[in-house]
């Protein structure tokens, strides 16, 4: 669904579920404002796993289309943005295996970061400065599994609790908690691989 949503058109304080609610009636201009509510979490969300602008913007993209084929089908007694998210989540796994079975996977590149810079000769404290420790972060996030990396953004970022992790997933919250420690772990294993203690 590509369609283009006017900017300056202000966004109505009505609920998420007001909207999904209206769209489900058939009202676009209600979704038009449910994409717009969620186009950047959508987005942050899908290049988590895809790690590329052009996949994460099909993958956004795919979701809403999704999202509003199924609206009919979403119950507005529970909340809106985990329902989305779990849309978001499936369709970015499913872009993974289709570009898996086109080409050999390349999760473990640093999207072309620079590297660190050399600590020979450098004052330590400019050394790891807030850009260079983002970027040493940035390069830890893109080793781990496209699953890990969402399950952290989804807590970190979005700060979601572990119910509505769940229901983005599809889990039980217990599977939240252990899937989430697994990556907190991996992730500070990665951290220690460029020099940072987490």
């Amino acid at each position: 669904m590509r369609s283009r949503v006017e900017p300056d058109r202000p966004i109505p304080d009505e609920t998420d579920e007001a909207l999904a609610r209206s769209s489900a009636a058939g009202s676009e201009g209600a979704f038009e404002d449910l994409v717009r509510r969620h186009q950047r979490g959508v987005y942050a969300l899908a290049q988590r796993f895809t790690r590329n602008h052009d996949d994460a913007d099909d993958v956004a993209q795919d979701s809403f289309l999704r999202a509003w084929r199924g609206i009919a089908a979403y119950d507005p007694s529970r909340p809106f943005k985990p329902w989305l998210y779990r849309i978001v989540v499936n369709t970015a796994l499913n872009h993974l295996r289709t570009i898996r079975n086109r080409k050999e996977d390349d999760l473990g590149e640093t999207d072309g970061l620079p590297a660190l810079p050399d600590s020979s000769g450098s004052d330590p404290e400019q050394e790891w400065s807030g850009e260079a420790t983002a970027r040493a972060v940035h390069r830890a996030m893109a080793r781990l599994r496209p699953e890990e990396r969402a399950i952290l953004h989804l807590r970190v970022r979005e700060e979601m609790g572990y119910r509505d992790i769940a229901v983005t997933l599809g889990v039980r919250i217990g599977t939240v908690m252990s899937r989430l420690s697994r990556a907190r772990d991996a992730l500070r294993r990665e951290l220690a691989r460029e020099g940072i203690e987490a």
